[in-house]
């Protein structure tokens, strides 16, 4: 039994060819994974024409505040302020790396795509991102000053 397309599929629209655009102009679907222990936000957004934009977040790890009534002192976040800047020159060109009010450090990037897209594509983007993160995740998991983050504890939340 064929079915009726465009048909609606959460916040997509799946076409005839089982391609995937936002279901509606204003909502625009979002999602999280948590790879290696490190929560990584992706966002489909509208780039205008036939375009959209994956945008994706992966949230490294927190620079040690030294305002906690335990913190072990300067030592650890001077470590992780340059671990930082030598990270800074490191990244892809498209990528950036933020460091937010809550001292979370996040490297961001945003991937254009053909709109509608599949399923395959949004997965293999990801996959890369994923990819290309590995490196960066084994240096900040060798104790270089950057607390480690649980992944329950930095929640969901959109790019």
């Amino acid at each position: 039994m064929p079915l009726d397309a465009p048909l609606k599929l959460g916040p997509f629209s799946v076409d005839s060819n089982g391609r995937l655009t936002p279901s509606t102009p204003d909502r625009f679907p979002s999602f999280s994974v948590t790879w290696r222990g490190h929560v990584v936000l992706a966002r489909l957004t509208d780039a205008g024409a036939d375009d959209g934009t994956l945008a994706l977040q992966a949230v490294l790890g927190r620079v040690p505040s030294t305002g906690r009534p335990d913190a072990p002192g300067k030592l650890p976040r001077e470590a992780a302020f340059a671990t930082l800047r030598g990270l800074q020159r490191t990244l892809p060109r498209d990528w950036k790396l933020g460091l937010r009010p809550d001292h979370r450090i996040v490297a961001e990037t945003q991937v254009t795509l053909g709109l509608p897209t599949s399923a395959d594509d949004l997965v293999t983007q990801l996959t890369l991102f994923l990819l290309r993160l590995a490196p960066y995740l084994d240096l900040l998991d060798e104790g270089v000053g950057v607390e480690r983050l649980q992944a329950a504890s930095i929640g969901g939340g959109r790019p």
